[in-house]
C-alpha cells in the first residue's frame, strides 16, 4: 500500500495530562514502512517503522526516547495503538480521511 496524506490524531494519556483530540498529523506508508509527523510545543515530532505483519507497526522517535505500536483492520480508516514517549505513556487514534 502507498499513502501520503494529511489525518487526525487523538492522544490519550496515562497520567492526569489532557488528552489532545484532532490534532494534525501526516502519515506516510509506503510497502511495509511507515511515518507519522506531527507538531508540538517543541517542534515537529517523527515516527518511523514497519509493519511487522497484517497491518501492525512498530515505530521509534529517538529523540524523544519515543517507541509506538499502531494497528490497522484492513479496510478500516483508522490506526491505533500504544506510546511511551520521554516518561509518559498512553493511546493514539489515527483517523485517515
Amino acid at each position: 500500500m502507498m499513502l501520503n496524506t494529511a489525518a487526525i490524531m487523538d492522544t490519550v494519556f496515562y497520567s492526569d495530562h489532557p488528552a489532545f483530540e484532532g490534532e494534525d498529523c501526516e502519515i506516510r506508508i509506503n510497502g511495509n514502512e511507515i511515518v507519522i509527523s506531527y507538531s508540538d510545543s517543541d517542534g515537529v515530532v517523527i515516527y518511523k517503522g514497519k509493519d511487522e505483519g497484517n497491518g501492525h507497526f512498530v515505530l521509534e522517535c529517538p529523540e524523544r526516547r519515543g517507541r509506538a505500536t499502531l494497528h490497522q483492520i484492513p479496510t478500516s480508516k483508522f490506526l491505533e495503538g500504544f506510546w511511551v514517549e520521554d516518561g509518559d505513556k498512553g493511546f493514539w487514534r489515527i483517523t485517515l480521511p
